[in-house]
């Protein structure tokens, strides 16, 4: 059983998980974060207390360990979440417990979680066990640690922990120097990681057979296995993390020889790369649209071209709805041209610095060359790493940015989403929601989904005083603040009108509908749809429900259907209507 003190401070994450959308604004700020974020403060508390518990933060600060997850997690993003995933067993009671207590194979829901571990709880009630269990929960579902289970999609969501025999053996070596760190020893029993009693290492974590574990165990050069013991050298695991991230980076530089059939497929290879280069990512492009879009607001539309034919093309260039195109301009290797800038009204056009050499670039198309001529796993494996490591330096790297006329430089492309929250997007989005500080602070409320008590209060309050009431406490205390301009002032008078001498986004937008139906019996859905275009950008979240909600509490009264006048309950299936015809 783990002692009292062990268990004291359980429920200290509420019930969030850490995010992979999170990680981005994380690594952008550092020690900063905290405070330069567009979470909630119950997501903020629950952040930092998941990043002190795997050893990212101590007090307010971040620690040696963050920067090299950092490294990593944009080389091998789920190799650095099951590093996490070691360091959160040493550090937090509910992984801890999670892991000793829950087996494999077998299905469980939240409260099938509990009762399994139940037995290492103490004098804990269920009611105080209930909300990490759920953070847990919520970090399998949005983040790589779902790679570790198998997920049932049922109307209470089920895990199932899997036998995980594909780890890197890298994973593998830490996962044992942090179980020897735990226990003082550096002569470990094979025997000992399968039984009840180990609190660690590779098999408790991760499920690993014990015939991969051996193999795995070959491939360390710092380990060895001598007549069923395990027998690690004085490093610690610090160390081998650090020769985990060097070795992501080594691979062979002597170049394979080619046939010349290989050479002309080569050839056109290339051609084929420099018009897309996106092909030149494979899986890792996933990952790298995933680092870019990070915690952005809105969804980013990218699409790739390369130094030498920077033009890029989008199904309407005229529409790009309430997401943000973005134009990623790659110089591949630093043979090619650098970037420039310069492209259509509201594409934001991005150019990161880092580029492979020449030579490398050569080598990788060798590479990629002989894999898709004979499907030869070991050119796949030097074609991967040479990639990833081309992705882990643009990540790293300044970048240069133009939009609509305006241009400028910044540090580290990591940082993108951050740099649209807080500046481009309303560079699109000049009348959207995203120029009120308050609303743009708190990405909960960009969440698309169906709010049927936003529309109670915007569309049904009678007058301000009721509003606040209504709008005291959670989201609605900060969706409020449609109703308020950027410093905090009302907008509106007693009886919710808008006030006549004011700039504000939702002015705008009631102006120009207003405008609109002014001119006779109209389609609301297809009239309202400009509201999710620039310069407006509306969406089907919790903004953009409230925002149509106040414009048809504006229009009541006036909108007629059959010649007659709209029923309140009507308004209320049209707001719906209105937001679906965005879509």
């Amino acid at each position: 059983m783990m002692k009292t003190g062990e268990l004291r401070g359980i429920d200290r994450y509420s019930t969030f998980g850490l995010r992979d959308e999170w990680m981005p604004l994380i690594f952008t700020h550092e020690d900063k974060w905290y405070e330069k974020n567009n979470l909630g403060p119950v997501q903020v508390k629950a952040v930092r207390s998941w990043l002190a518990d795997a050893g990212l933060m101590a007090g307010k600060r971040v620690t040696p360990l963050f920067r090299r997850i950092r490294e990593l997690y944009f080389l091998e993003p789920v190799a650095a979440w099951q590093i996490l995933w070691v360091n959160l067993y040493h550090g937090s009671p509910i992984v801890k417990l999670f892991c000793d207590h829950v087996g494999f194979d077998e299905y469980l829901d939240k409260n099938g979680v509990i009762e399994t571990i139940r037995a290492d709880l103490g004098d804990l009630k269920d009611s105080t066990i209930k909300n990490p269990v759920s953070a847990l929960i919520n970090m399998f579902e949005n983040s790589r640690l779902g790679a570790i289970l198998s997920m049932g999609k049922t109307r209470n969501t089920q895990i199932k922990r899997i036998h995980l025999d594909d780890l890197d053996h890298h994973v593998v070596a830490y996962a044992l120097y942090k179980l020897a760190e735990e226990i003082d020893t550096w002569e470990i029993e094979l025997e000992y990681l399968y039984g009840d009693d180990c609190p660690g290492g590779p098999f408790r974590l991760f499920g690993i057979s014990e015939e991969s574990l051996t193999l795995k165990l070959q491939e360390s050069p710092s380990i060895t296995l001598t007549d069923g013991v395990i027998h690690l050298d004085g490093r610690s695991s610090t160390e081998i993390l650090d020769g985990y991230i060097s070795s992501l980076r080594t691979y062979s530089t002597e170049r394979p020889d080619l046939n010349p059939e290989d050479v002309r497929f080569r050839d056109k290879l290339n051609e084929s790369i420099i018009r897309e280069p996106e092909k030149l990512l494979g899986e890792r492009r996933d990952d790298l649209e995933g680092f870019l879009k990070g915690f952005s607001l809105r969804e980013l539309r990218i699409r790739y071209a390369s130094t030498v034919n920077p033009e890029v093309s989008y199904d309407d260039p005229h529409d790009s709805g309430p997401d943000i195109r973005v134009a990623l301009i790659l110089r591949i290797h630093d043979g090619m041209p650098p970037a420039t800038l310069e492209g259509p009204d509201n594409v934001l056009m991005v150019s990161p610095d880092a580029s492979m050499t020449a030579e490398t670039y050569e080598l990788l198309l060798d590479h990629m060359t002989l894999l898709l001529s004979s499907g030869d796993s070991e050119h796949g494996e030097v074609a991967e790493r040479i990639i990833s490591a081309w992705v882990g330096d643009m990540m790293d790297s300044g970048f240069q940015w133009y939009l609509n006329g305006e241009s400028g430089r910044e540090d580290k492309l990591y940082g993108l989403s951050e740099l649209i929250n807080s500046e481009l997007s309303r560079r699109i989005f000049h009348s959207g929601p995203e120029n009120l500080p308050e609303i743009r602070g708190n990405r909960n409320l960009w969440k698309t989904g169906n709010y049927p008590k936003v529309f109670e209060i915007f569309f049904f309050s009678e007058n301000l005083e009721e509003f606040k009431r209504k709008t005291g406490s959670g989201l609605f205390r900060f969706v409020a603040h449609i109703l308020r301009g950027p410093r905090g002032d009302w907008i509106v008078d007693e009886n919710l009108n808008l006030l006549p001498e004011v700039y504000h986004p939702l002015k705008t937008m009631v102006d120009v509908t207003v405008e609109k139906f002014s001119r006779g019996d109209l389609d609301p859905v297809a009239e309202m749809r400009f509201l999710s275009r620039p310069p407006y950008g509306l969406k089907g979240d919790m903004i953009g429900h409230a925002v149509v909600s106040f414009i048809l509490r504006t229009l009541r009264g006036h909108m007629v259907k059959d010649g007659r006048l709209l029923e309140d309950e009507e308004f209320r299936v049209l707001k719906q209507r209105i937001i679906e015809g965005w879509e």
